[in-house]
């Protein structure tokens, strides 16, 4: 909330908020780290942006679609953007993108101001509309968000029993896992929380050898992700879990 609290200092004293169009952000940091943000945070910023009339925009690029738990990660906050960005998930696979925001909005843009290379291909809708059916169908919400309370509870568990765990957060199947160096059990200098690279490319490593395939993210590289289908089932995650505790168990003994 300190950076909220900059941020509003800056409209007020740095940046003219008249000539602020508009405020983008990730509901859910992805490459940067797998971050969640506060809900008060997501909160306040919607009431700055409508205070000021500054268009919120909301990169829903990875989290939407299902990735979060529901629909998309602004719901678990509260918030509605003006504008929301969305593709990856959409489609399955398939090169498809779309902007959604109000009619007010978009009736705004000049005749083909909406042109797009790819955003009318018919078989990249086609793959889009099974892959709503599909996530309603099989209730693919309720799994991710299932599956990912219970692999976040897990990690946090894991957690306490390696101390080269730092921060484990997320949002149904979008989970970071960050590995920070560690000091020996008893040492006066306490936990060094600086970021451990190595120490993740070792794990990634030992991971894939047995079938579990991980990529990492955020500044340092130094987080790894839990990003698995939506379709994915409890014994798969169980599995996956299991040799990823298995990985770092062994990385710390060598």
């Amino acid at each position: 909330m300190d950076c909220f609290g900059y941020l509003k200092k800056m409209l007020r004293h740095e940046i003219n908020p008249d000539e602020v169009a508009a405020v983008i952000i990730e509901p859910v940091l992805g490459e940067g780290g797998y971050a969640v943000p506060p809900a008060d945070y997501l909160k306040e910023l919607r009431k700055l942006c409508s205070e000021h009339g500054i268009l919120l925009i909301a990169d829903e690029v990875q989290t939407g679609f299902g990735r979060t738990g529901t629909w998309f990660a602004c719901e678990h906050f509260g918030i509605v953007p003006d504008i929301m960005t969305i593709a990856k998930g959409i489609a399955s696979g398939f090169p498809l993108s779309a902007i959604v925001s109000t009619k007010e909005i978009m009736s705004k843009w000049p005749p083909g101001a909406h042109g797009t290379t790819f955003g009318g291909n018919p078989v990249s809708c086609a793959a889009g509309i099974a892959t709503i059916e599909t996530i309603v169908k099989d209730r693919l919400l309720d799994n991710a968000a299932k599956l990912g309370k219970y692999a976040l509870s897990s990690l946090k568990e894991m957690q306490k029993r390696y101390p080269v765990m730092g921060d484990v957060r997320g949002l149904g199947l979008m989970i970071g896992i960050e590995f920070i160096k560690h000091v020996p059990s008893g040492s006066k200098t306490g936990k060094d929380r600086s970021p451990d690279r190595e120490f993740l490319k070792k794990v990634l490593k030992r991971c894939y050898k047995k079938g579990l395939i991980l990529i990492e993210c955020g500044i340092d590289k130094n987080i790894i992700r839990f990003m698995p289908p939506l379709m994915t089932t409890m014994g798969e995650m169980k599995t996956a879990l299991e040799i990823f505790e298995k990985a770092v168990h062994g990385v710390l003994k060598t």
